[in-house]
């Protein structure tokens, strides 16, 4: 409870920071580690993270958070990007993935299904679309969507 509350907090105050520096705050995570917190920052752009924007807003974020006095204890702050095995939630994560391959997991099944594979055609802010030849496009509202990973595909 505490965690949740102090991640929401964390959350609250590095947005805006993240925000103005160009990067979208993708997902901050809370651990407890040996009587210290460790925070962890992931953020991406467009044209994705460099580790200089990693290193530079790790060191304007350590600034922030440490004035802010909203983790009291000790912590140690990670700043990255999510990686390719990123999590989709999104309508502007799977338009990022637009033409790719993706798979889908549903918390509320569809025809019975919960996964879904396929090349993203359209998305909307309702739903996305896929693809996967030879069957017909397949669209699936975005309200029943977990979350997707990216495909790696190899030619």
């Amino acid at each position: 409870m505490y965690r949740d509350m102090l991640c929401q907090k964390v959350v609250d105050f590095i947005a805006p920071l993240v925000q103005v520096q160009g990067f979208d705050l993708i997902e901050l995570q809370l651990q407890q580690r040996k009587g210290r917190w460790l925070v962890r920052v992931f953020v991406d752009t467009e044209g994705g993270v460099s580790l200089e924007d990693c290193h530079r807003l790790s060191l304007e974020l350590g600034q922030v958070l440490d004035t802010g006095e909203i983790i009291t204890a000790p912590y140690v702050l990670e700043v990255s990007s999510p990686g390719l095995d990123r999590p989709l939630r999104t309508a502007r994560d799977f338009r990022r993935q637009r033409q790719h391959v993706v798979t889908v997991f549903l918390h509320t099944p569809l025809f019975e299904k919960t996964q879904y594979t396929g090349r993203v055609v359209t998305v909307a802010d309702t739903h996305v679309v896929l693809h996967n030849p030879p069957e017909a496009p397949f669209e699936i509202p975005l309200s029943h969507i977990d979350h997707g990973i990216v495909e790696l595909e190899f030619k």
